[in-house]
């Protein structure tokens, strides 16, 4: 396997994180690499069946049946019949007010698109929040919205809140009444309100704008640099973040006017401003225009 990116052989893969990752420029090849193998399990304690990688995205965690993706009705016109014994596979009446809401979720993470940790989190959180309870479906969707936007912050990729409630055209409110019953359902999960560093930031960001790899790469350094320095107490690790994108472009001639850099993640021009000129008083970088 080659980088795309530096044209070199030296791809290796990373068991802790899963993905593929080129040993020189540090490039994620791929992050979703496809299971290779089987694993058998009993259904009903008298048919084996065969399944990929368990996932915490269907009630009965992907050993007794199997999401069925697009009509049911256009899979039986191409002669998939394994499809109709697919979908009769009966659930106990405890799991399907569990089955519909991890449906919902499915369906949320399908317009998001995260990473497989985020998903797997967002679905334990969603587990642990509805199980045995009896809610309502909008109140089910808001606990949903949450745990999502929770479980970025759990796998050290925080998102704006005003950019994620964007992203899924909802009201600030709607997501903070799913924190709070998220908050008084899950006992055992940390929400206490923490100070990211800005690198954790920074590859959303250049994600956003679609920016090539140098400038991630300087971007983070550019933060290891403020780090380094003791620049980074005190302050918003989101506009940090943005100033190091902004100024990395400007370096490596992938130059983002600050507005735009701004809106990737819910702030104001002139917080990408301020922090972008603190950077470089205190780095003592500088920037010929």
């Amino acid at each position: 396997m080659r980088c795309p990116h530096c044209g070199r052989d030296t791809v290796i893969f990373d068991s802790d994180s899963n993905t593929y990752v080129c040993q020189v420029c540090g490039a994620v090849v791929d992050e979703r690499p496809a299971y290779q193998g089987t694993e058998g399990f009993p259904k009903n304690n008298t048919t084996p069946r065969n399944s990929g990688a368990l996932t915490h995205r269907v009630h009965d965690h992907g050993v007794g049946g199997t999401e069925i993706a697009g009509s049911f009705k256009a899979h039986l016109r191409r002669g998939r019949s394994w499809v109709r014994a697919n979908s009769e596979i009966k659930v106990d009446k405890r799991d399907r007010k569990l089955k519909k809401a991890l449906q919902w979720l499915n369906e949320y993470l399908k317009l998001l698109d995260p990473p497989t940790p985020v998903r797997e989190t967002a679905a334990l959180l969603v587990r642990e929040a509805v199980k045995d309870k009896n809610f309502k479906e909008n109140t089910v969707r808001k606990i949903i919205v949450a745990a999502i936007y929770l479980s970025y912050k759990i796998n050290k990729q925080p998102r704006s809140a005003k950019v994620f409630c964007s992203e899924l055209n909802i009201e600030d409110g709607y997501l903070w009444e799913g924190i709070r019953l998220i908050r008084e359902a899950v006992k055992d999960v940390k929400l206490t309100h923490e100070h990211y560093d800005p690198r954790y930031y920074i590859g959303f960001i250049t994600h956003r704008l679609n920016a090539p790899p140098v400038v991630e790469t300087l971007a983070n350094s550019i933060a290891s640099s403020a780090e380094s320095y003791g620049f980074l107490s005190g302050k918003n690790p989101a506009s940090l973040a943005a100033a190091s994108v902004y100024l990395a472009g400007i370096i490596s001639n992938n130059k983002r006017n600050q507005l735009e850099v701004a809106e990737t993640i819910g702030l104001t021009d002139v917080a990408i401003r301020n922090a972008y000129d603190s950077i470089l008083r205190n780095l003592d970088i500088d920037v010929l225009l």
